[in-house]
């Protein structure tokens, strides 16, 4: 799958796949035609898992706006999920594995939501450029390989509001403008409590 293409598109039946190389995006797409990041999906990552549980949730079903589009090329493996509930019903193993994934999602999602009602946009756009750079292959250099563009929509928030953030962290010498994205220089105070200014 080439990098911007999309794996379902808004209003197409959820699929559970496995992403093998690549990353992928989770989005959903406001009113206005506005796109937000929900999650990315790195490699190892298994998209529609809640889908095997329960097809169709009874408290609260996927938005018609979701979609899942590849951020870079990106292969992926498509994953019956009426063979994985079959495996999940007569084994307790596989039961085990789903039920802890299902609960580290849970914790990851109360972590965003926290970090998006609690945490400054300095806060939300640091935490998103380390996450997408510690994806990089061991001793590489931490690039986040994102635009300004791509990130504004991740953090939820204007694009202007994000470049005057990174220009400020350029000059802390916190970030670097490189080939290929932005090199994070100072990770560890880049995430620091402290460093995190009003936005």
């Amino acid at each position: 799958m080439p990098a911007c293409a999309y794996i379902t598109r808004p209003g197409d039946l959820p699929r559970t796949l496995l992403v093998v190389t690549g990353l992928a995006r989770i989005g959903t797409v406001s009113e206005t035609g506005d796109e937000l990041t929900l999650l990315w999906a790195h490699s190892g990552e298994w998209l529609g898992v809640a889908f095997i549980v329960e097809p169709t949730p009874r408290s609260v079903a996927l938005p018609p706006e979701a979609f899942i589009q590849a951020v870079t090329d990106l292969t992926y493996l498509d994953i019956p999920a009426t063979l994985v509930r079959e495996y999940a019903r007569s084994d307790a193993a596989v039961a085990w594995v789903i039920a802890q994934f299902l609960n580290d999602r849970l914790w990851l999602a109360v972590r965003e939501i926290l970090l998006y009602a609690h945490g400054d946009l300095r806060s939300r756009i640091a935490h998103r450029l380390v996450e997408l750079a510690l994806h990089q292959p061991p001793a590489a250099p931490l690039i986040a390989t994102i635009t300004q563009d791509e990130l504004a929509k991740a953090v939820g928030a204007a694009r202007p509001s994000v470049a005057r953030i990174l220009a400020d962290l350029k000059r802390e010498g916190h970030i670097r403008s490189v080939r290929g994205g932005l090199l994070i220089a100072r990770p560890s105070e880049l995430v620091e409590p402290g460093q995190h200014g009003a936005a």
